[in-house]
This record gives structure tokens, C-alpha cells and sequence, in this order.
């Protein structure tokens, strides 16, 4: 069994080590490609939160000066 080992790294060809590097290349840009759209869909995710809670904090304002002035 060890002895078939060495055989089957001898076969190996430089082309076939370029073209698996180059599949392995295509791969990871895909990999990048996900990366960065998951990163822009979490920053703009994150920018309509805070808008979001802008507003809702404007508004409780504005809610509590309604009160207030109703009570006065």
C-alpha cells in the first residue's frame, strides 16, 4: 500500500497542479464575489436600522410633548 502512494504522486503533471490551482483560483473569486455582496447587504441593513430608530425616537418625542401639552 505505501509503495502505491509514490506511483500516484509521480503521475501527477505540472499542467494538472496549474490547472487545479486555477480551478481553486476561479473558486475563491466567487468566495470573494459572496463575501463582499453579504457585507453590502449587512451595511445597508444596518443603516436603514438606525434610520429606522431615528424616526421611532422623533416620533415618542414628538408623542410626549403631545402629552405634555395636553396635560397642561
Amino acid at each position: 500500500m505505501l509503495n502505491s502512494t509514490p506511483l500516484f504522486l509521480a503521475q501527477v503533471t505540472a499542467d494538472d497542479l496549474q490547472r487545479e490551482a486555477l480551478r481553486l483560483q476561479h473558486g475563491y473569486q466567487y468566495l470573494s464575489y459572496g463575501l463582499t455582496v453579504a457585507w453590502l447587504i449587512l451595511i445597508v441593513y444596518v443603516i436603514l436600522m438606525a434610520t429606522r430608530q431615528r424616526k421611532l425616537r422623533q416620533e415618542i418625542a414628538h408623542l410626549r410633548a403631545m402629552l405634555e401639552d395636553r396635560g397642561k
